[in-house]
């Protein structure tokens, strides 16, 4: 489950989103430590290009009276990949989740932060609530890889690889999704650079613990 996770504000993430033609890169959410049911950004091709939107983090939503919250009986903040095939969203509302880093723990102890240097996107899945005024996702979540179980055993957030026609096909709505069982596959290499994990002092806390270490797998093992 990834729980936290950040977007720092540097040029890197304006040039990042223009890559991949993402448009009202003005309305960008930056901040440390994003939590589950805040507003976070996410980036759509609902209206036909790729465009920069707010959405709650919680796929799920109920109305209370004139507003909608997060749905108590439906913790919905991450969608596991087994549950894929059965989600209307993965066929056609599926997005991208601009980021840095994110954070976990095993069984609730020993935080880690975890990234690869540059910013990457989340694949996840978005709802429209409203008739399209308010939005809310999900982030993607594959089985643990062989190197990170020890930190978190249970999952490990699922990224895009780093090809602007990965991220197009992911945008659009086409609802075969046969084109992306490959990519349901744990890896810790992005772009080039390893995943790298750096113990916290807490959770929420932004201090470290300790060195910064690359997870690296040998050529031949995958990864």
């Amino acid at each position: 489950m990834c729980s936290l996770f950040d977007t720092d504000d540097h040029a890197g993430i304006e040039r990042f989103l223009e890559e991949v033609g993402a448009r009202h890169r003005e309305r960008m959410r930056y901040g440390k430590r994003h939590r589950p049911t805040s507003t976070v950004s996410i980036v759509t091709a609902r209206n036909g290009d790729a465009e920069v939107e707010d959405a709650t983090w919680h796929l799920y939503l109920q109305k209370d009276g004139d507003i909608y919250k997060p749905h108590k009986k439906y913790w919905s903040i991450n969608s596991n990949w087994r549950k894929l095939p059965q989600r209307p969203e993965y066929r056609h509302s599926r997005c991208l989740i601009p980021a840095t880093s994110w954070v976990e723990s095993q069984h609730g102890e020993d935080p880690v932060e975890f990234g690869f240097g540059p910013p990457f996107f989340f694949c996840g899945l978005y709802k429209s609530w409203e008739g399209g005024e308010l939005l809310s996702c999900s982030i993607i979540t594959l089985p643990a890889h062989q190197l990170t179980a020890r930190y978190y055993d249970k999952s490990l957030p699922m990224i895009a690889p780093a090809s602007r026609e990965f991220c197009r096909r992911w945008l659009s709505d086409d609802p075969d999704t046969s084109i992306f069982e490959r990519y349901l596959t744990p890896r810790i290499e992005y772009a080039g650079h390893a995943l790298t994990v750096t113990p916290l002092k807490r959770a929420t806390s932004t201090e470290h613990a300790g060195s910064t270490r690359a997870l690296t797998v040998p050529p031949d093992a995958g990864g």
